[in-house]
């Protein structure tokens, strides 16, 4: 009786282990065979309706990302052999490195600067709540009040960012020049992993865009604090890729032959010896040295999961940094469909281009207001954070010549994927006064 007991119960608790397991794997196997092919389809669909956009002004259109780290922070291993192909597979003209300091000294420049295999490197650093480029050799000393190291970067010509916006700052310093309107990690804060971590184990190789996108939420609370900042002084949104390609596990040999591991924030696990149970594991290494990767967050992923499409003369420093304050920035979900060629601007009476995105116009200067895009979708106006006007679906093109007020225009664009109106595009506002 007793034998038959400690059956039934060893049956039970492998009967509930195994609905556990199919309750929990059950939606990647379902996006995997239905949903995620019919994204990928939908998408191709979308992209042969594109059509290009004539230009209106001499400004030239770079891809780049912002806040992005490298082997510098302490929290990532990335280095040229893991950024830079991804970057070029993505069509990444730029990265703006935002490197963890490593002390309370932090020289700049540091790690790598410059143009690699086409696409121009510039470094940075994250801490205290704000993303910095200085733009010029620079100390900064990270025991000292923050808003006073801002002023100074600002004070010598660089960049100062807020970073993480769904966390308190000093809104009021004016010394900010724009913030984070989209962070993916951020966006990862709002909702439990653990479907999605199931998901991207059944997902992770061939949908791994699709199974992290899962993750995303609309950052309306962000939104609507960047357009009620826009009421009172200028800043520029722009969307923050975060990637560190570290939540992953990966190894690599040590000098003594045996095995190194790496986890998750770049966090050593630990070491073991090569044996013929788990030599089957291991690959010739790669050129960062590593003989085993299982990736979930890849540069790649991230770069063409969210884009920042930078308006500017040439593909140097100096130029894009001098557009990206000035607001000549948009950001879309590059995942869903390149954005490069969209359009935003105003025309005065004599129908000239007299604003552009980012740019100031005065009331009695302007006319309409105009924007263009290669890909149709629903155009969204916004005024001062209030939604004016929705233009039908799957449009190209959108022009607004009701009166206008005084305040920041934007556009935003939304596709429609699944039966649903997603956010596609963000742009910066046109500003009236």
């Amino acid at each position: 009786m007793a034998k038959k007991i400690i059956k039934r119960a060893l049956l039970l608790i492998f009967g509930i282990f195994l609905l556990l397991l199919l309750i929990l794997f059950a939606p990647g196997i379902w996006h995997h065979w239905i949903t995620y092919p019919r994204y990928d389809r939908e998408v191709e669909e979308l992209q042969e309706l594109r059509k290009e956009v004539v230009p209106i002004t001499n400004l030239k259109t770079y891809r780049g990302v912002l806040h992005v780290h490298s082997y510098l922070s302490h929290d990532s291993r990335g280095t040229l052999d893991d950024i830079i192909p991804a970057a070029k597979k993505d069509g990444i003209d730029f990265i703006f490195l935002t490197d963890h300091p490593h002390g309370d000294i932090d020289t700049l420049p540091k790690g790598y600067r410059g143009i690699h295999e086409g696409v121009l490197i510039e470094p940075g650093s994250e801490k205290q709540g704000f993303d910095c480029w200085p733009l010029q050799p620079a100390i900064i000393d990270w025991k000292i009040n923050k808003d006073t190291i801002a002023k100074n970067i600002v004070s010598k010509g660089g960049i100062i960012f807020y970073a993480h916006t769904e966390e308190p700052h000093n809104w009021a310093n004016p010394d900010y020049q724009g913030m984070e309107i989209y962070n993916f990690h951020t966006d990862t804060k709002d909702q439990s992993p653990v479907p999605i971590l199931f998901n991207i184990l059944v997902n992770g190789h061939k949908y791994r865009h699709w199974a992290l996108r899962e993750f995303f939420n609309e950052q309306t609370t962000i939104l609507s604090r960047w357009d009620s900042l826009n009421k009172i002084r200028k800043i520029v949104g722009f969307s923050a890729v975060d990637s560190h390609e570290n939540q992953n596990l990966r190894a690599r040999y040590l000098d003594d032959g045996r095995i190194l591991w790496v986890g998750n924030n770049n966090h050593v696990l630990d070491t073991m010896e090569v044996k013929f149970w788990n030599n089957w594991l291991f690959d010739k290494p790669d050129k960062s040295g590593w003989v085993f990767k299982y990736l979930v967050d890849t540069y790649e992923t991230g770069f063409n999961y969210i884009t920042n499409y930078v308006l500017a003369d040439s593909l140097t420093t100096k130029s894009l940094a001098e557009n990206i304050k000035k607001g000549h920035l948009f950001t879309s979900f590059k995942t869903l469909g390149d954005a490069k060629g969209f359009q935003y601007y105003g025309l005065n009476r004599n129908d000239s281009v007299c604003a552009i995105m980012g740019d100031s116009a005065k009331l009695d200067q302007i006319k309409t207001l105009q924007a263009a895009s290669p890909l149709p979708g629903q155009f969204r106006l916004i005024h001062n954070g209030q939604t004016v006007h929705i233009s039908p679906e799957g449009k190209y093109k959108f022009i607004w010549s009701d009166p206008l007020e005084r305040g920041a225009y934007r556009i935003e664009i939304h596709l429609k994927m699944q039966g649903k109106l997603i956010p596609w595009l963000y742009s910066n506002p046109i500003y009236i006064y």
